[in-house]
């Protein structure tokens, strides 16, 4: 049998790079302001907006594996994953552009309803499509661990990317323009504008490697119902799954309500946000380090770090400057999760064929990217019913509330306490996933030998 040795490219570097901005748009963008939009801009109640947010998450752990399995059943001259990268790139521009638009003249229940469509189009439907088939092919570029950590690397630099404009662009926009309709507006044109451009060139660019070594080898197709057994005997899988999902719980969507009312100004978001972008200045040097402690030993060692740091920034309250250490340490301290991610969850796609002899590239992956939906979606819709417990007086865009002092706490529980929480039981879960001690290497070994790679 041939020897699999494709280079990894330039080319392909870039294109999943771009590719992952497109599921950051979904991951980050939405995620994130949903809640004080509607809130503080349209009007709805805190509760409202929770409720939405938590509903709209019992669906996706559905819709992301029935995405994952669609992706292991394509075949196109694109390839499996990325004709539905720009099927959902497309629709994810025109859906956050509603969701974004919610007409002031509806009444209150109108307005739940609205929100409620346009965020279920945004992020389970289109959100799931652009983010699976993103998470599947880091998986069919190559089918090398040490290759797949650089396409890691490389797609965190297009999350980051999206993170940058998230924290550092959009919070002076909001504020240049009052945080008016007008600044939502301009500000989801140009995130509707990158998902767009972004998944064209994503796709233009890459080139599924594994997918074409592997077709002649590949055909037959798992039926539905043994792919359901196989992910529920793998405990990978489940670990991986449940793992994704605590550690995205801990992103609770609070910086600028933290700088609203804790600073007192919504222009201390850029600097809240600043130390998360740290994280684009280290991310090369994970690799060898990965490399040289293993995937699961970084990430559970750094999520642990991201514990302590967050109740350093509990107990920071008002004093910027030891908030500020506590979230470098933080950014710090995830950066291995970021890398190693991809590499890990390739090295179970891998144990998933060995052991069935079927692709379920897309069915594993969407373990990560169900974590990811999942968790960022739960965290904001929690958030929002945790800062409704605490007293929370949402309003419209031409009032500033004085928040109780319930609603104060509340705010410091869900930036610090609350992750330290999450990031600690994902630390467990990533604990349970040994599969150096499976012989990851020599399996992946005889999958190429077998022309399965």
């Amino acid at each position: 049998m041939k020897e699999n040795t494709e280079k990894l490219g330039m080319n392909q570097k870039i294109g999943i790079m771009l590719c992952a901005m497109v599921s950051a748009v979904a991951t980050g963008y939405v995620p994130n302001y949903i809640n004080i939009y509607y809130t503080d801009n349209v009007g709805i109640s805190m509760g409202a907006v929770g409720m939405i947010l938590m509903i709209t998450k019992i669906t996706d752990g559905v819709t992301d594996i029935v995405m994952g399995m669609i992706v292991d059943r394509t075949h196109t001259k694109l390839g499996k994953a990325r004709p539905w990268v720009l099927a959902g790139g497309a629709g994810l521009a025109i859906s956050i552009m509603m969701l974004f638009n919610c007409p002031g003249s509806l009444p209150g229940w109108f307005k739940v309803a609205f929100c409620a469509l346009f965020y279920f189009l945004a992020n389970p439907i289109f959100g799931t499509m652009t983010s699976v088939a993103c998470g599947t092919m880091n998986n069919l570029l190559t089918a090398d661990s040490k290759k797949r950590s650089v396409l890691g690397v490389f797609s965190a630099y297009g999350s980051l990317f999206c993170v940058m404009l998230i924290g550092l662009v959009v919070p002076v926009i909001l504020s240049a323009m009052n945080e008016s309709q007008a600044a939502y507006t301009t500000v989801t044109l140009i995130f509707a504008a990158i998902a767009v451009l972004a998944a064209i060139l994503g796709v233009k660019l890459t080139r599924e490697t594994v997918t074409e070594h592997s077709e002649a080898h590949l055909k037959e197709k798992q039926p539905v119902k043994e792919s359901l057994k196989e992910l529920v005997k793998n405990k990978y899988f489940v670990f991986l799954a449940i793992g994704t999902i605590l550690y995205n719980l801990s992103a609770a969507p609070v910086a600028t309500y933290y700088a609203k009312y804790v600073f007192g100004d919504i222009n201390k978001t850029a600097l809240i946000n600043l130390p998360g972008m740290l994280a684009i200045f280290i991310l090369p040097f994970a690799v060898p380090f990965i490399n040289k402690f293993g995937k699961r030993n970084c990430i559970v060692g750094g999520m642990l770090l991201a514990a302590a740091s967050h109740i350093v920034i509990f107990f920071a309250n008002t004093n910027l400057a030891m908030f500020m250490i506590g979230k470098s340490i933080g950014g710090i301290a995830v950066v291995p999760f970021t890398v190693a991610l991809i590499p890990m969850t390739g090295e179970i796609c891998d144990y998933a064929l060995y052991r069935s002899k079927k692709p379920m590239d897309g069915t594993i992956s969407s373990a990560a990217t169900m974590g990811g939906k999942i968790g960022i979606g739960l965290a904001a819709g929690l958030s929002s019913m945790m800062l409704a417990l605490g007293g929370y007086i949402n309003t419209d865009s031409s009032v500033l509330a004085v928040q109780p002092d319930s609603a104060i706490f509340m705010i410091r529980v869900l930036a610090g306490i609350y992750p330290a929480v999450m990031y600690i039981l994902a630390a467990i879960c990533f604990w349970k996933i040994d599969l150096e001690k499976k012989g990851i290497t020599e399996i992946q070994k005889e999958l190429k030998e077998q022309g399965l790679r």
